[in-house]
């Protein structure tokens, strides 16, 4: 059917390319809006067989396909009456289930009723009221829109709106919505007590704003106090940073002078040979002289050291009963 619908626009087209008789276009026109009759499943489809129909009576008067229109024209009313039916059908059943707070249930059934009349603004606004309680705000908007669409006069459309504005936190936005909805009911307590909470969140808006230029006064006057402290600390901080770095300048010079003296004695001990060495002063002997137990020393050094009492070897730490060191 789809594709004899296709094959008769094209001969319609073509027909009148051609300036064909007219009884031979609105032959193609009653061949396709039969094809649309028989492919329709709701009224909404009849109302294109039932326009070809007509153009087919506009290019050519036929009984035969003046009969065929007043059976569409028929058939149309009756799915409608069906259809309306089937409509209501579902719209009761999604409003017993709203009452009982099944929210997705009955945005189902209002869906149903929307499939089987699309012209109904409550089943619009009903099915927006399933999608605030189910948190799918976007959604309920659209259908709150399209509920005014519809019937721009039908106030409950602008109260779904507003509710949905007003979770949204568009309070401004909802006041305006709930106001012009209280054009179309002005005995609606739901929409005044809309205005109301959109007054209250409004107020609510301004003092927040107004407490906190307050606090950020007082921040500013207390903050400069502050700042004065902070100063007065950071200059104790850069004194005692300076001596810091001063004393630190000392250590290193005094830890420099101490690894060049070792570097120094290092030197020493890598250029000489071993036995040019005191053992007590790590240094070249100037005056080197041969001690009782074997080893030469430095004559100041061995003398020092047996001067201060020892009698042990500075070497070997054992006790000698005579320790004469001679001139090497």
């Amino acid at each position: 059917m789809d594709q004899c619908v296709r094959r008769c626009d094209e001969a319609v087209e073509r027909g009148r390319e051609l300036r064909a008789k007219k009884s031979l276009v609105a032959l193609a026109l009653l061949l396709k809006g039969t094809a649309l009759l028989n492919l329709a499943d709701c009224a909404s489809d009849c109302k294109a067989a039932i326009r070809a129909l007509k153009q087919s009576l506009d290019e050519h008067y036929h009984k035969g396909t003046e009969a065929i229109l007043d059976e569409a024209e028929s058939t149309m009313e009756e799915m409608e009456e069906l259809e309306e039916e089937a409509a209501k059908h579902h719209r009761e059943k999604g409003k017993e289930l709203l009452s009982q707070k099944k929210y997705k249930e009955a945005a189902i059934q209002f869906t149903k009723a929307i499939k089987k009349n699309a012209l109904n603004p409550r089943n619009f606004s009903d099915r927006a009221k399933c999608r605030i309680e189910l948190n799918a705000l976007a959604e309920g908007l659209e259908d709150a829109d399209k509920s005014i669409e519809l019937d721009p006069t039908f106030w409950k459309g602008y109260l779904r709106k507003g509710e949905v504005q007003f979770l949204m936190h568009n309070y401004e936005d909802a006041m305006t919505t709930y106001l012009d909805g209280l054009k179309y009911g002005p005995q609606k307590t739901t929409i005044y007590d809309g205005i109301k909470r959109c007054l209250e969140q409004i107020k609510m808006a301004k003092d927040r704003d107004e407490r906190a230029k307050d606090l950020w006064e007082a921040f500013k006057k207390s903050s400069s106090s502050q700042v004065e402290k902070l100063m007065m600390q950071r200059d104790v901080v850069t004194v005692e940073l300076k001596s810091a770095k001063e004393r630190n300048a000392n250590l290193e010079q005094q830890l420099s002078e101490q690894i060049s003296h070792i570097e120094r004695l290092l030197s020493i001990q890598n250029s000489e040979p071993p036995h040019f060495i005191c053992p007590i002063s790590q240094e070249v002997m100037n005056d080197p002289h041969f001690a009782a137990d074997g080893h030469t020393y430095e004559a100041e050094h061995i003398r020092k050291w047996l001067n201060d009492g020892h009698d042990t070897s500075p070497m070997t730490n054992e006790i000698t009963s005579s320790y004469i060191a001679t001139k090497n």
